[in-house]
């Protein structure tokens, strides 16, 4: 809309055609900087859910919307005439309430628009009386009334009190003094798009929406859209747009999703290099020596998409060329934990939910550390968390429920890596002694350290590096590049052995983010753990013979992209739930005999897969 105004406030738009200035390509690529909450939620024609008023108030809206007639010397609430209630007035389902809670909660502001249907003369000097209660509340400005529907024009405003303020369409001019009284521009949205919420608006009509939401702005009013759209697409499209309050009929699901917005979007211009590899030994039909196995705990195809438009488009996962799908049930159920998931890929073996390293009837299960050890290789697990929890525990414990920390912690005083590293160091300082975990691994020749610096200087043949829970803290509270530095030590020590390595290696919290649902956590830590990859496949190419694996043991969080933009590395989605879902994860892998792993199997494939490529059954 053209910045024009007519005594100091925005003009109609009386154009249609307006030329489109580069709307910076799409308009989310903007990434307006206001925080919403869910006191933008406007709760459209409040009266008409089940619970009029207090439903939308203990959600946290905080504008509330009720039409009204006047009726025997009261205000009633309907939509029509038709559909009068004469026991549903104001005074019960909106006054007396609003005085109730807001003289309870001190700190709540809340706007309520009254909507005349009929007779705004009689309607407003009814509506000014039964206001006198909740006098103290409007002249702190914690309850704003907005009058809207049939109202006065400008040259009216001034016969009314203070106390009303008015909803403006832009229909009618008005002074500096009238336009004063203006509490809220309400417009059609019709009168700008056509778009029904599904995919985006055109760019001609974000520009003409855009250009009336900054006249309004600039006017010192805030805006809302009756008739638009109401769904996520939508209120993401008018959030874009910078609008004020986002109107609707979905009270539940616009206060959810305003709720966890902040966690579910995510915005930044930070690029990191990927890796290009030579593919000189990709696919190609030698003996792999060395196995990179890289597991992203909870990473689905969304998850790696988000990291992958996070970072401008590029992801060193997807440089990977031959690719599969894993099916992730467990032996009992139809979404699998990562204790079952992490055993089928470490043992070869289905089993039940939350085992790990033995089968549905509860026997031991050999795993590839064992065959790794047989062959004559060298071995390490990293895990960027306690070294105990399911995924790192499936290749060296057994036990039937992974809540076993204690029991899981005895069986690392047996396992078979030269390398391992993680933290839950809380459960090995509190095991009994004589004869703990860490002693007996320095009894074995071990070199015990707790600190992730005395692991990268530590130069033993075997190390068991037992961190405190702070240094594998999220990324987004400060942990550095944990599983690169801890990948090229691995490397770095393993490089000369002459019958090679398997190394497992676990970006173990991007399941933490999907179960918080926060988006954020979950592509700091998906960046972090394709970074590590990016050193494996590096390595990989300098080696030769080394065979990269990229999987997950399931999906976490059932995440939804709703919009993006690689240029400005923004991520708009949405959670399903805060637990596992039964959806296939993808297989990647790079280097010789990488083309086993295309296709769709199911998990516990990938076991026998490598344990071929070992020279085992």
């Amino acid at each position: 809309m053209h910045q024009n105004k007519v005594a100091g406030r925005p003009k109609g738009l009386k154009r249609a055609g307006i030329a489109v200035v580069l709307f910076i390509a799409a308009f989310s690529a903007t990434a307006q900087d206001r925080v919403y909450t869910v006191q933008q939620a406007h709760s459209h024609n409040d009266y008409e859910g089940n619970i009029p008023f207090l439903r939308a108030y203990k959600k946290g809206f905080g504008s509330i919307e009720a039409d009204v007639f006047p009726l025997n010397n009261t205000l009633v609430v309907a939509h029509s005439r038709e559909g009068i209630d004469p026991s549903r007035t104001l005074r019960s389902l909106y006054l007396e309430p609003l005085l109730r809670e807001l003289t309870l909660d001190t700190a709540r502001r809340v706007s309520l628009l009254v909507d005349i249907k009929q007779d705004y003369s009689t309607s407003l000097n009814l509506l000014v009386n039964e206001l006198k209660p909740l006098d103290k509340l409007l002249s702190a400005k914690r309850l704003q009334i907005v009058i809207s529907g049939s109202r006065p024009g400008p040259a009216e405003f001034h016969k009314y009190p203070a106390i009303l303020s008015f909803d403006d369409d832009q229909s009618q001019p008005g002074t500096p003094e009238q336009w004063e009284r203006v509490g809220l521009v309400s417009l059609p949205f019709t009168r700008f798009s056509v778009w029904n919420g599904k995919g985006r608006i055109v760019s001609e009509e974000a520009v003409r929406l855009k250009k009336t939401i900054d006249s309004v702005h600039t006017a010192g009013k805030k805006i809302r859209f009756w008739g638009a759209p109401d769904g996520p697409t939508a209120w993401m499209a008018l959030m874009e747009l910078d609008v004020d309050l986002i109107g609707t009929d979905q009270v539940e699901a616009l206060g959810t999703f305003l709720e966890k917005y902040g966690a579910s979007n995510y915005r930044t211009g930070e690029r990191y290099a990927v890796y290009r590899p030579d593919y000189k030994s990709d696919g190609a039909k030698r003996k792999v020596k060395n196995i990179i196995l890289c597991i992203g705990d909870g990473m689905g195809i969304t998850q790696l998409y988000s990291a992958y438009t996070s970072n401008g488009g590029q992801l060193n996962i997807f440089n990977m060329t031959n690719t599969g799908f894993s099916i992730t049930n467990a032996a009992d159920a139809y979404c699998t934990d990562s204790a079952a998931g992490a055993t089928a890929m470490a043992t070869g073996e289905k089993t039940n939910n939350r085992a790990i390293g033995v089968d549905p009837q509860n026997k031991p299960l050999r795993s590839l550390l064992d065959y790794s050890m047989e062959a004559g290789k060298k071995s390490a697990l990293i895990a960027v968390c306690d070294i105990t929890d399911a995924t790192p525990a499936a290749f060296y414990a057994h036990v039937k429920d992974r809540s076993q920390a204690a029991d899981i912690a005895r069986d690392m005083a047996t396992i078979k890596a030269d390398i391992v590293l993680g933290s839950g160091l809380s459960h090995f300082a509190s095991q009994p002694k004589p004869g703990a975990s860490l002693e007996k691994l320095a009894d074995r020749g071990y070199q015990v350290v707790n600190s992730f610096p005395a692991f990268l200087s530590a130069s033993a043949p075997r190390i068991a590096a037992i961190l405190p829970e702070e240094e594998t803290r999220p990324v987004i509270e400060g942990r550095g590049p944990f599983l690169r530095e801890a990948l090229e030590k691995v490397t770095g020590a393993f490089a000369g052995h002459n019958n090679g390595f398997f190394v497992m290696m676990e970006g173990s919290q991007i399941d933490h983010g999907g179960h918080n649902n926060n988006l954020r956590q979950v592509i700091t830590e998906n960046r972090d753990f394709d970074q590590a990859v990016g050193e494996a496949l590096r390595f990989a190419d300098q080696d030769g013979e080394t065979l990269v694996i990229v999987t997950a043991d399931h999906e976490t969080g059932g995440l939804t992209l709703l919009d993006g933009d690689f240029k400005s590395g923004s991520v708009n989605a949405n959670f399903s739930t805060n637990d596992h879902t039964g959806t296939p994860v993808p297989v990647f892998a790079y280097g010789p005999n990488s083309d086993l792993f295309r296709g769709v199997y199911p998990n516990n494939e990938i076991f026998h897969k490598i344990l071929k490529l070992m020279g085992g059954r």
